[in-house]
């Protein structure tokens, strides 16, 4: 190998990587469960017991054309937004001061999507059903990679598009 095939193989090497670093992909960021209080760990598990059970429903109403199913499902989803829960004003100080504004951004975008799935089951609108979904998962999957490898260690060091778990205008403004 000549040395300007070495210089040539380098430089490439060094663009790639450059390329890979500034892709629009996302590194998991420090996991949040462990600095939440006892109150709010249980609060968020118990939300995503009862979210995941509902997407689990969800899935075979879509697949088996159940419209209303899917709109009281995702309803049901929307509904049981942290949020919106009873939490004490002490109660919100502590998720602010401990999880990101990403993750709110996150969570809250995933409960937006959940009231489309259940417009798109109300209108019996199959299509906007499946992609609706598939968003809803694609957040799972981003905000699960990001905020709780310690329970879900398969995500961790995962790169996923910036896209997922955010609205567009949120991607496009980072």
């Amino acid at each position: 190998m000549n040395k300007r095939q070495t210089y040539r193989g380098a430089f490439l090497s060094v663009v790639l990587l450059a390329s890979l670093a500034f892709s629009g992909s996302v590194i998991a960021a420090k996991p949040v469960g462990p600095d939440l209080t006892d109150k709010l760990r249980g609060l968020l598990v118990k939300e995503m017991v009862e979210i995941e059970a509902a997407m689990q429903e969800t899935y075979s109403a879509i697949i088996q054309g159940r419209h209303d199913e899917v709109a009281q499902k995702g309803q049901a989803i929307h509904d049981s937004f942290i949020l919106e829960q009873s939490l004490t004003e002490q109660d919100e100080q502590d998720l602010k001061a401990v999880v990101p504004q990403e993750f709110l951004q996150m969570d809250e975008h995933f409960h937006q999507l959940s009231a489309s799935l259940a417009e798109a089951g109300k209108r019996q609108d199959t299509q906007a059903q499946v992609d609706t979904f598939n968003r809803m998962t694609e957040s799972c999957v981003a905000c699960h990679s990001r905020y709780v490898t310690d329970r879900f260690e398969g995500l961790e060091d995962q790169s996923f598009p910036m896209s997922w778990g955010q609205k567009a205008d949120e991607v496009n403004e980072q």
